[in-house]
């Protein structure tokens, strides 16, 4: 990704009040590693019009999803016209971009995102009554990440096979989910499972699993030991998994995701339920937290944050999820929220009314 910094050196070379325009991948736009690029354009140029061709070829010879930038060198207006392609805009793209328009304020590194009117009046109302999660007091993790899942994720029939050889096998062996197996409100177990051989938690005095403890354990893994000796998620032996600060985490009651999805997927885990990064997860689980993350509003609002991928895929990377503002109620009032969600199918409606949306703001999401 070095067009960023022929970005910068497009602005180096120019005069003050000069003009840079350049067609490129638009990842910059909403990607992590594109943070110093919006950040840069945000403070040291003027972004006068953007076009975001997600999603549409325009350029034939392009791979990725493009975008052309206008910015000139001076100080921000922050009234950049900014416009995303549509399907059949390549018949009559000038006039596409001049009626379909709107301005936008790119001032910070967040992700820049186009939004029409109606979407930016949403925004706003969501950003007014909610506190981002990355606020709240809870963790967001991703899942556990073993450097060689065939060692360490292991069947039903595997799982009986140790413990029947050595019953203390069971100490150290977890249900485990993967994204696949996760869905809205729930997920479907494949009976598989983890062998949890942790590195320790120094700061908690947790020593590290010593394998000799568990010599079926060891038999099995032994069997993998060019795999998992040359691996880089490695604790502090071969039959250890990563340090992880969070271990804690997994066993408690937590909300859980697929990484990747058509739209939110969000469910319940109970204690002791490992799950496999990329899966991402949230501890302590709450129920109203729950309700706003699979209700088409929310899922809205994360969707804003990043790109979606062919075919309509989105990555609910934690960095997504944790910007997504959320009303800070009382015990007691999410309790109220949650029974209300679960004795009426309009749990949308619900959330709709928490953040305040007009009708027509309504209409549009659900269209969504």
């Amino acid at each position: 990704d070095i067009y960023s910094l022929f970005y910068e050196q497009g602005y180096n070379l120019l005069q003050n009040n000069g003009l840079c325009c350049y067609i490129t991948s638009n990842k910059w736009m909403r990607a992590g590693y594109g943070d110093a690029t919006r950040k840069f354009f945000a403070e040291k140029t003027n972004p006068i019009q953007l076009v975001d061709f997600a999603g549409q070829k325009i350029f034939e010879s392009a791979t990725v999803d493009t975008n052309i930038l206008l910015f000139s060198k001076s100080k921000n207006e922050k009234k950049t016209l900014a416009c995303t392609a549509k399907e059949g805009c390549r018949d009559n793209l000038s006039l596409f971009v001049k009626q379909n328009s709107v301005e936008c304020a790119f001032s910070t590194s967040e992700s820049w995102t186009i939004l029409s009117p109606i979407e930016q009046r949403i925004k706003q109302k969501i950003e007014a009554i909610g506190i981002p999660l990355k606020d709240w007091d809870i963790s967001i993790n991703y899942g556990i990440k073993t450097g060689c899942n065939e060692a360490f994720i292991i069947d039903e029939a595997k799982k009986n096979e140790l413990i029947a050889a050595d019953p203390k096998s069971a100490e150290i062996i977890r249900p485990i989910l993967r994204g696949r197996d996760i869905k809205r409100y729930g997920y479907s177990f494949a009976n598989l499972y983890l062998i949890a051989s942790h590195n320790g938690i120094p700061d908690k005095n947790i020593p590290r699993i010593n394998i000799d403890e568990y010599p079926a354990v060891k038999r099995h893994l032994d069997q993998y030991w060019d795999k998992i000796s040359k691996r880089a998620d490695m604790g502090d032996t071969p039959y250890n998994l990563r340090s992880c600060a969070y271990m804690d985490d997994f066993s408690k009651q937590k909300i859980v995701w697929g990484n990747l999805g058509l739209s939110a997927g969000f469910a319940e885990a109970p204690e002791n339920m490992f799950v496999n990064a990329p899966c991402p997860m949230i501890t302590p689980f709450n129920n109203y937290l729950l309700a706003v993350l699979n209700s088409k509003l929310g899922d809205w609002y994360i969707r804003q944050l990043g790109v979606t991928r062919n075919g309509g895929y989105f990555e609910y990377k934690p960095m997504f999820v944790s910007q997504l503002p959320v009303p800070l109620l009382s015990q007691i009032e999410q309790s109220k929220i949650v029974a209300e969600i679960k004795m009426t199918e309009e749990s949308d409606k619900i959330i709709f009314n928490l953040y305040g949306l007009s009708e027509e703001e309504r209409k549009f999401i659900l269209s969504f």
